[in-house]
């Protein structure tokens, strides 16, 4: 391997040819939504952990707002709204929304005026108000019955996970009307392309993992910084990563999810491991002999 090849665009393109293009989860992506985090035995609460059951684990990837998108609605690198909801449309199979709170209210009447989003909506209402003449009833809900699109649920809140057949069957209703995008432009499987750009060049900042994002993914400076930030917000959940002086490191959950993640597949969809290798050490080299690792 030339080490003159060693450029930021070149290793993007060949992380994304070596391992992300040879990657896709064919679990259902949920992005689930309803009452905070902080509310007990919420009906998200509920929904999750029937989801996550191990009768259904092995189905569903589930993503909260506030994992995926919190710091990309409030922190220094703000997304507007629109964006980021066109964004989770390219990203994810279904959107399961507990109207529970007054924030989901919100997030109901902002997600139905999406053409793109409300195809893929799965509403669970209390059975309770039914039949209730509110603006829930009357508004956002009768969009989408009237349009026929998404899915509207009316369920026992004191006990929704014992709704789940009904939630999981609506789920694969809304599936069908147009899956999640295997491209590095979905919020929700950037964090394999970025899982892999730090296995290879740990320690790495911030700021060169959104370089590399931007380039093998073609995306603007800002999109990029939100397919980033996305990935980073999950690998922090699932405790994959961690920051140090230097940039972000794999810690040792990161280092075995990176095993599993090369080493499986469907239909020969697999890591191409030898050539990720030869890789690594082309880049520990250079490190090693403290030469610049991006040569622009």
């Amino acid at each position: 391997m030339a080490e003159e090849k060693i450029t930021i665009e070149w290793l993007a393109k060949r992380i994304h040819q070596e391992v992300y293009s040879r990657f896709y989860t064919y679990k259902t992506a949920v992005f689930l939504c309803g009452a905070g985090s902080d509310a007990k035995n919420s009906v998200r609460e509920q929904i999750n952990n029937a989801l996550l059951s191990e009768w259904y684990s092995y189905r569903y990837d589930i993503f909260r707002p506030e994992d995926l998108f919190g710091e990309l609605m409030s922190g220094p690198h703000h997304q507007d709204l629109i964006a980021l909801e066109n964004m989770l449309a390219d990203s994810v199979d279904a959107v399961v929304l507990a109207v529970e709170s007054w924030g989901a209210v919100a997030e109901l009447g902002s997600f139905a005026s999406n053409p793109r989003l409300r195809k893929k909506m799965v509403c669970l209402v209390d059975r309770q108000y039914k039949k209730s003449r509110s603006f829930i009833n009357r508004g956002p809900l009768r969009l989408l019955k009237d349009r026929k699109e998404g899915e509207v649920l009316y369920i026992d809140f004191s006990d929704a996970a014992s709704d789940i057949d009904r939630v999981r069957e609506a789920i694969a209703r809304v599936r069908k009307h147009g899956s999640k995008s295997a491209a590095l432009a979905s919020v929700v499987q950037a964090h394999h392309f970025v899982l892999s750009c730090i296995y290879l060049t740990e320690p790495v900042a911030r700021g060169g993992l959104v370089l590399l994002v931007r380039h093998a993914s073609g995306a603007d400076e800002k999109r990029a910084e939100a397919l980033t930030a996305g990935a980073l917000a999950v690998l922090n959940k699932n405790r994959e990563v961690h920051v140090t002086s230097e940039g972000y490191r794999l810690s040792k959950d990161g280092l075995a999810r990176f095993a599993v993640l090369g080493r499986r597949g469907r239909a020969g969809q697999t890591v191409n491991v030898k050539a990720m290798d030869a890789l690594r050490v082309a880049i520990l080299n250079r490190q090693r002999q403290r030469r610049p690792l991006f040569i622009q």
